[in-house]
Parts: C-alpha cells; sequence; structure tokens
C-alpha cells in the first residue's frame, strides 16, 4: 500500500462529476491517500467522507488570483496534485513548486481546450489557454479523456514526459443486470432513440429533435442530462414543440444509472457537431462507452474517433449530426441491424471497461512514485 497523498483538484462541486470520482476511487483501493479539493457552492458540506474519499471544498474569495485555491493546496501537503482541466493545472503547479519537496502533477485534460467551441471558453480560461503549453511541459504527466487529443497535445506542446489516455468508461455490466431492462426495451412498442448527457452548443440535441419530421410516428426521441445554457434549451424546446410527446426531456438521473437507463433504448444518439471546434471533432465520449456496457448500438457523428469507434467496432451507423434528415436516415439504416449490433456493442464493452482503464491511471502513479527514491 502507498500511503501517499493525492489532491485532485476540480473546478466544480464534484458531485456529478463521475470522471474525477472513479479516478479517485481507483487510486484510493490502490493504497492512495485521496482527497478531492472542490468548489464551495450551496448548502453542500465544507467537508464530507463520499466513500474512501475525504471532500474539501473552498469558496474562491481571495483578492489575490488564485491564492483562494493555492493556499488549500499547500495546506494539504500533497505528494501528488492531480489537476482536472485547464482551470486546475495552475494552481496545482503552483502549490507543487512551493510545498512539498519533489510533488508530483498530475495535468488531467478531459477537453481539448485549445481547440474548444466558443461558448466554453470564458476569458480567465482563454488565458489559460494561451499559456497552456509552458503549464504541461512544467507538469510530471499528462492524461487526456481521448486518444486524440493525447496525440494532438503531445505533438503541439512537445511534450516528452508520462502521457496516458484514460478514457471515461463505466464498470463491466453482467447480462444478468441488464436483462430486466433489456426485458423493458423489448416490451416498448416504440422506436426509442435515447441521448444522454449535458446538453449544450455543439452536441446535436437540436438537429436529433428535428429529425423527427422524416421519422415515423412511433419513432421518439428520450433526452437524459441537465441543460446548463438556458438559451440551447429554448432552442431544444421550440424544436421539441411540433412533435408533443415524441420528445422526452427526463433530465440528470445519478451516474449509476446511466447505463441500465440506457439499455432500455433501442438506439442510442452520439452526436457531436465537428464544427464547433476541434475538441468536439475529436472527443471520446462517456456515452459511447456507456453505449457499448448497455448494449445498445448508436447514431454517431462521422467523427474520428465517435463515427471511426462505431464503424470499427460494428455497433451503430455514422451520420452528418448538421442535417436532421441524415439522422433519420442512420436511424432507419440501423434499424434492421439491431440485434447484430447489440451483440458488437457487449462485445465491445468487454475491451473498453473501467476495470482496464484504471489498471493505466494506476501504473502512471506507480512510475512517478518510484521518481521519490
Amino acid at each position: 500500500m502507498s500511503g501517499k497523498r493525492i489532491v485532485s483538484r476540480v473546478n466544480n462541486v464534484f458531485t456529478h462529476d463521475a470522471r474525477v470520482k472513479r479516478e479517485a476511487e481507483a487510486l484510493a483501493a490502490a493504497g492512495y491517500d485521496v482527497t478531492i479539493l472542490a468548489d464551495l457552492k450551496g448548502d453542500l458540506p465544507v467537508e464530507e467522507m463520499v466513500g474512501p474519499l475525504k471532500v474539501k471544498r473552498i469558496a474562491k474569495s481571495s483578492p489575490i488570483p488564485y491564492w483562494s485555491i493555492i493556499k488549500p493546496l499547500l495546506d494539504l501537503e500533497a505528494d501528488f496534485y492531480h489537476a482536472n482541466d485547464i482551470d486546475s493545472l495552475f494552481p496545482c503547479l503552483a502549490a507543487a513548486r512551493l510545498g512539498r519537496r519533489g510533488a508530483k502533477v498530475i495535468y488531467d485534460s478531459h477537453e481539448l481546450w485549445s481547440g474548444h467551441a466558443a461558448d466554453k471558453v470564458h476569458k480567465k480560461r482563454a488565458m489559460l489557454v494561451r499559456v497552456e503549453g509552458p503549464m504541461v511541459r512544467a507538469a510530471d504527466a499528462l492524461v487526456t479523456a481521448s486518444p486524440a487529443y493525447t496525440e494532438v497535445m503531445v505533438e503541439k506542446y512537445r511534450y516528452t514526459g508520462p502521457a496516458e489516455t484514460i478514457n471515461n468508461t463505466p464498470r463491466v455490466y453482467s447480462d444478468t443486470e441488464l436483462e430486466p431492462h433489456w426485458a423493458k426495451r423489448d416490451a416498448d412498442p416504440l422506436m426509442r432513440i435515447m441521448s444522454v448527457g449535458v446538453f449544450q452548443h455543439g452536441r446535436g440535441a437540436v438537429r436529433l429533435i428535428e429529425s423527427l419530421a422524416y421519422l415515423p410516428d412511433d419513432h421518439i426521441v428520450e433526452l437524459v442530462g441537465p441543460i446548463p445554457q438556458p438559451d440551447y434549451e429554448a432552442r431544444m424546446r421550440e424544436a421539441a414543440a411540433p412533435f408533443g410527446d415524441r420528445v422526452i426531456f427526463t433530465g440528470h438521473v445519478p451516474a449509476p444509472e446511466v447505463v441500465p437507463r440506457l439499455a432500455t433504448a433501442k438506439l442510442s444518439a452520439v452526436l457531436f457537431e465537428g464544427g464547433s471546434g476541434e475538441s468536439y471533432r475529436l472527443v471520446s465520449p462517456n456515452k459511447l462507452f456507456d453505449s457499448m456496457a448497455a448494449g445498445t448500438p448508436i447514431i454517431a457523428s462521422d467523427l474520428p474517433v465517435v463515427g471511426g469507434t462505431a464503424i470499427r467496432e460494428g455497433m451503430g451507423v455514422v451520420c452528418d449530426p448538421d442535417d436532421p434528415r441524415d439522422i433519420a436516415r442512420a436511424i432507419l439504416e440501423a434499424a434492421p441491424r439491431l440485434a447484430e449490433m447489440r451483440t458488437r456493442a457487449r462485445d465491445a464493452a468487454a475491451r473498453h471497461n473501467w476495470d482496464l482503464e484504471q489498471k493505466k491511471l494506476i501504473a502512471l502513479y506507480e512510475r512517478l512514485e518510484r521518481d521519490f527514491g
């Protein structure tokens, strides 16, 4: 058992961040002492235990930029600082240099920030993107959420340290666990196309809804997840209005319920608009792997990772996510192949799951730990 302390800094309240939780729990199970340093908002507790994880929340109130984050990072005296996304990288680097001698920084880039959609890059974040290269080179290891992100960042920033792709995959689900949900799917007389995720600009929900105009009346769209951008929610609801109860807004569901819910659908929509930036064009999203685990075939954007995986694994049909008519074409093309693609999706899940991904993360930490001497 290592016993070394990891502080994982996340620029949110942590409660719904499935990737950060999965990684932290895996490292805790490997013997590391893991603390999550999150943001304090609403009535959430300042400190709590979430399973094996210590969670500490901070209010960002210092007049000195970033000091309200750096100071708590220093106080926790970590051996490793795990910086989740670009907003956390500078404070973690500062704490590592000012604090315990030899502390390591792992930059875990969930997005490709240098190629992100404009609506996700506010003024302060834009400044961080401009200096991402020097900060990446100062980190002791690079982790990303897509193999294409890793390739781009290593080349773009001339990064020569350890680099690893950790896909945000779910655990392995047995047939026994999913059979009741498959039974519900098979008993459903409707062609239920489900889209799971955070709905915002660039994520294809509006065009998916509009595709219903080119599909039979027994085809419905179920949207599972939050809609944080009010203007995008207005667009979604405007698009849905002509279709009545053929569009279902389910809202957020807890992470453990995502795969079972996907297993009740005939198809999963994994649609990202490549024109919204390089980050979306090269994304390797949770919903892709959740669909595999659920045994649910997908309609996917014709993009390098998402579409490439659908074709390579034989578990889906690709389409132009900007064209509602082509989305409908893909749905209709997938229908006669559902049984075959369900089998292919479950086969793919055996190769893409958290049991395998977490081993790469732990091996990376063990490699860095050897440098402590």
